[in-house]
């Protein structure tokens, strides 16, 4: 080839560089254009935003089975408790089982649970009186008038293996 054609093929014109193997090919300059950055940011804003709705579904339904595997643990007390009792369950117009005082401290009293179960969402001792009907005051809210029956009523977050979502109440 001859000077004057190596020079030609070396050049560029308007952004492209003449090859004379391939042809015209675009010359890199080496970075990304705002387009590629706004899709790629978008495509992780999407990947995020869903794996946060996923995990707090799955957050909901691992408390719920909680509160289905303390109420069972309730459950046994309470059986363990009207073995042991020579007048039946634990007598109560209705309260919030805690360890602090009531139902909660009897059972624990009797030696038939170590600690009343808590909410895995609110697990405090100031419970909310109305809790069978509040979702937002969870706890387990025990009630026997007559010592040969009781109710325990809990509330699940959401639909899932557990139940469906809203107030539950066991009874014997």
């Amino acid at each position: 080839m001859s000077k004057k054609s190596n020079d030609y093929c070396n050049k560029s014109v308007w952004g492209f560089t003449l090859t004379p193997k391939f042809g015209v090919t675009w010359r890199s300059k080496g970075g990304f254009t705002l387009i590629e950055l706004l899709v790629v940011i978008s495509i992780i804003g999407f990947i995020i935003t869903a794996a946060m709705v996923i995990f707090s579904q799955v957050r909901m339904s691992s408390r719920d089975a909680v509160r289905v595997a303390n109420i069972a643990t309730v459950r046994r007390a309470l059986a363990m408790y009207l073995n042991d009792s020579l007048t039946g369950y634990p007598a109560s117009s209705g309260e919030c089982l805690t360890g602090a005082s009531g139902v909660g401290a009897e059972l624990k009293a009797a030696k038939v649970i170590i600690e009343a179960p808590a909410d895995p969402l609110k697990p405090t001792d100031v419970p909310n009186p109305n809790v069978a009907n509040d979702p937002d005051g969870f706890c387990y809210y025990y009630f026997s008038d007559n010592k040969d029956t009781y109710q325990v009523s809990y509330f699940l977050e959401s639909n899932s293996k557990s139940g469906s979502a809203g107030a539950h109440t066991v009874t014997q």
